[in-house]
């Protein structure tokens, strides 16, 4: 996968199609090929499917709206929690590496100290 950006397939439908298809506003020509890619597509078939249970077809967008904001707003505290806890871990690591070079410089000045070394 070339481009993280676009999951999707290039002939993918989009949501006009899926909303015409829906409400019956396609030509035979254009239902069948929309009815062809769902059995070759099985995100497509799932959308459909998902979108045929939903009981008030006019309020679609604003269902499409509701679902994009709070899938921004997840994403967004996710990468906030992902932040701190990279900082936080890296205060950690150089605390510990710093512990670990005090010890050994320690018992370094102590063998010296006792004329071991």
């Amino acid at each position: 996968m070339a481009d993280v950006t676009h999951i999707l397939k290039e002939d993918a439908l989009q949501d006009a199609q899926l909303i015409n298809y829906l409400v019956g506003n396609l030509s035979d020509e254009e239902r069948h090929a929309i009815e062809l890619q769902m059995l070759e597509d099985d995100f497509a078939n799932d959308a459909i499917e998902g979108l045929e249970n939903v009981s008030n077809k006019a309020q679609l967008d604003t269902y499409v709206k509701q679902l994009n904001q709070q899938l921004q707003k997840q994403i967004a505290t996710k990468k906030q929690r992902k932040a701190k806890r990279k900082l936080a871990d890296n205060q950690w690591l150089v605390i510990s590496i710093c512990v670990v070079l005090a010890i050994c410089l320690l018992g370094y000045y102590m063998l010296h100290l006792k004329g071991l070394i």
